[in-house]
């Protein structure tokens, strides 16, 4: 199930263009997809997920391979450690939840990028990137979230994260 919705993050990445406002970020799809894993599945999916999502974002975008699913494991990290309070089946907790996850990669990109003297980003322009793609994913993930969980569901796939 989690290959066909990176499958399909891949391709809703490539073709629905960042957002012009705040920084130009890109919508989270892929990381919804890793977060959904972190949050809802068992850790050794999570990492495999945001291993495969991080070569598939980087090998679409001009990144250098291995930097987004290092951005990515630093998020997924975070909804590890945090998955225990927050409730996946409430669309509000979703949207602060994602929010904060999704900062935290960007700036994590945002520093490994900068470290390599790929951007030259200021702090107020960092800052600007990560709260759109806090915007983003507080619209985004709660309907992504939603659209995951249901479809396995529909299909009985669904199985604990125990």
């Amino acid at each position: 199930m989690l290959l066909f919705w990176l499958i399909a993050g891949g391709t809703l990445q490539v073709l629905v263009p960042v957002w012009r406002h705040m920084g130009q970020p890109a919508f989270p799809f892929l990381l919804g997809v890793v977060l959904y894993a972190a949050v809802n599945k068992k850790a050794r999916y999570f990492v495999l997920t945001a291993l495969l999502a991080g070569v598939l974002e980087d090998s679409l975008s001009l990144a250098p391979l291995g930097f987004s699913a290092c951005a990515f494991l630093a998020a997924g990290g975070l909804a590890l450690l945090l998955r225990e309070d927050f409730y996946a089946d409430k669309a509000s907790s979703v949207m602060g939840f994602g929010a904060l996850c999704t900062a935290a990669s960007t700036g994590t990109m945002a520093l490994l990028l900068r470290m390599e003297g790929l951007v030259a980003l200021s702090g107020g322009d960092l800052f600007r990137r990560m709260a759109g793609s806090a915007v983003l994913a507080a619209v985004v993930l709660p309907l992504l979230f939603g659209m995951m969980r249901g479809l396995e569901r529909r299909l009985g796939t669904w199985e604990d994260r125990a």
